[in-house]
């Protein structure tokens, strides 16, 4: 009767172990999913901000005259960027006699080679890729 005691207190103990290390596991998974979102409202909230500084520094920037932009630039004049330098941290480029300056990192997705076009979409200027539809990046006209 003892043995089984013994071997019942042993079985029991492993349980309760087993139980405490899926409780413990449990919390680390939680743990580690809080930590992603946070990262997650980070990266949003950055790319808030940087939107938002964009809103800002656009009305200090150089606007395309009329006349100008139909001739170089929509969705009908196409060009690929193929070099971008970056100063204070800031993406720029040059097209069509002008110097831009991207508000946002360049996509991953996107390549240099890849055919783009710069248009003026309410209120502001936005650089398009033809093979990444429905993506756009804010720009900035600079003087």
């Amino acid at each position: 009767m003892k043995r089984f005691a013994v071997i019942g207190a042993i079985c029991a103990s492993f349980f309760l172990g087993a139980a405490f290390s899926a409780v413990a596991q449990d919390d680390r998974h939680e743990d580690r999913r809080e930590e992603k979102e946070a990262r997650k409202d980070d990266r949003r909230e950055e790319h808030q901000e940087k939107r938002e500084r964009h809103e800002e520094k656009r009305e200090e920037h150089r606007r395309i005259a009329d006349e100008h932009f139909r001739e170089r630039f929509g969705h009908e004049h196409h060009f690929a960027v193929r070099h971008v330098t970056v100063v204070e941290g800031r993406p720029h480029f040059g097209y069509g006699g002008y110097s831009f300056e991207m508000a946002e990192r360049w996509p991953t997705r996107w390549a240099y080679a890849d055919d783009c076009y710069i248009d003026y979409v309410g209120g502001g200027y936005y650089l398009f890729n033809l093979r990444h539809p429905g993506v756009r990046v804010a720009v900035t006209v600079l003087p």
